[in-house]
């Protein structure tokens, strides 16, 4: 590794600060600095070619701050900056009490070195159900297009992996002059924090990681995504309590997917021009939908017991709009930064033979990847070695948060992985969705705490529940 650190700065690249007026979305404002540096692009390749990162400094307020506070964006393909100009904003201010906070936008992302996003598309007819034969091979021929195209487009796509996004985090170290630096972050980022963890272990002060996705878990588990169904099932026959109850929702479910296997359907919406489009609506496009946009929060998932309910009847409204949106949008918005990481991440050959078993057998099927395993299984595309995906035991001082109603990454897999934390506590956020940072002050302030260096005694934090509509 170290021959690998010491090429990080290319001759006569160095880092540059300037004055920043940084801006959220809400219109706060603060004085900030932008930073930019450079490294090389890809780190197994001997030509100099290069890629300039960018991230903004929010100073401490304490007159003596700890170790810097880098932030580690979701996706792959967030951007840390375009995450502090949001509702997260608040939470990097805060943090500010103890030390620099760092909005670092990875390769590719944000402020950092862009790459050109894929001109071509699959296109699906609206108001035919599309089987998912067709869109398996769709997607890999429009994905195999795309590499053509970026390969045209002189883009190493090999250079866009969590290894490398890894070792640009310790190149921004160094760039700041600090011997440690403590990271925040979320889904991807902490995927791509276990990386770091990995090969950088030593320099790491503190962390804070929440909606768990481990090494191996690129990919979903399609049982995993059925138990969490299940759970909402089991959740909605009482709904907290409320006098709306779902007691046969797990039955609604299957009877409104076997019906669908047999029979597609068809749904209409008010499209933006105000005019009636109708949607045909296959089982697989059901599946996807759910997938897509009703599991990952409680403010999703409250949504399920009705629109089964109404789907059960006959009627397809409720969802048709977001069917149309897979139709339309899902495939056609194919980016070389996330499509690269999350293809070189992966799968071993033994979750891959797990998903293999379970895919024909689950509620969702492999829906929750929305065909990242049918492209990784159907393309010639190099994934990063074993040992990236596996997850050693560590001393990192963590904080590890995750939420019992986080339809992404679940509780089961966040218990498996805080076991490998010699140092760190698991905190279960009851109600909890994916999206865990903003959703209670108490959270922000537990964060706060830990990174001041206090010791967290609770191990859950209760949010009220979002009944079921």
């Amino acid at each position: 590794m170290a021959v690998l650190l010491q090429s990080a700065f290319l001759s006569g690249q160095e880092l540059s600060m300037e004055p920043y007026e940084f801006i959220s979305r809400a219109g706060d404002t603060v004085s900030a600095e932008l930073g930019l540096f450079y490294v090389p692009e890809n780190r197994n390749e001997q030509g100099m070619d290069s890629l300039q990162l960018a991230f903004v400094r929010f100073k401490s307020t304490n007159p003596n701050p700890g170790t810097p506070i880098v932030y580690l964006a979701g996706g792959p393909g967030g951007s840390g900056t375009g995450t502090a100009r949001g509702r997260r904003f608040e939470l990097f201010m805060k943090l500010r009490q103890v030390a620099d906070v760092i909005a670092f936008d990875q390769r590719g992302t944000g402020m950092s070195q862009r790459l050109p996003d894929c001109p071509y598309r699959a296109e699906f007819q609206l108001e035919k159900a599309i089987e998912k034969s067709e869109y398996v091979e769709k997607a890999i021929r429009n994905a195999q297009s795309c590499m053509d195209y970026w390969e045209g487009e002189k883009v190493d796509l090999s250079a866009y992996n969590t290894t490398e996004n890894a070792i640009d985090i310790d190149a921004l170290r160094q760039a700041l002059g600090s011997e440690k630096i403590s990271i925040w972050g979320i889904s991807y980022g902490s995927h791509l924090a276990f990386e770091y963890i990995r090969l950088f272990e030593n320099t790491i002060d503190r962390m804070v990681l929440a909606s768990l996705e481990g090494p191996n878990e690129t990919i979903k588990l399609p049982e995993n995504t059925e138990e969490f169904v299940k759970h909402i099932a089991s959740l909605a026959a009482d709904n907290f309590g409320s006098e709306t109850k779902y007691p046969n929702l797990l039955d609604t479910i299957n009877a409104v997917h076997n019906r669908l296997a047999n029979q597609p359907a068809t749904g209409t919406f008010i499209n933006r021009q105000g005019n009636v489009d109708t949607v045909g609506i296959s089982l697989f496009e059901l599946q996807a939908t759910i997938a897509t946009f009703y599991l990952k929060n409680p403010s999703d998932s409250k949504n399920l017991p009705q629109l089964y309910s109404e789907m059960y009847a006959g009627d397809f409204s409720a969802i048709a709009a977001n069917v149309m949106v897979i139709k339309r949008y899902v495939l056609n918005s194919i980016r070389p930064m996330p499509f690269a990481m999350d293809m070189q991440s992966g799968m071993s050959r033994e979750r891959a033979q797990k998903i293999n078993e379970q895919i024909n057998n689950t509620l969702y099927g492999s829906t929750i990847n929305f065909l990242l395993y049918e492209m990784m299984t159907g393309l010639d595309f190099p994934m990063l070695p074993e040992a990236f995906r596996r997850m050693e035991n560590n001393d990192v001082q963590a904080l590890l948060l995750s939420g019992t109603l986080d339809g992404r990454t679940y509780l089961t897999s966040g218990k498996a992985l805080a076991d490998k934390f010699t140092k760190g506590q698991h905190l279960v956020i009851e109600n909890g969705g994916h999206d865990l940072f903003m959703q209670s002050p108490e959270i922000g302030n537990t964060i706060l705490e830990f990174f001041k260096g206090n010791r967290i005694a609770q191990t859950r934090i209760v949010l009220d529940p979002v009944p079921f509509n």
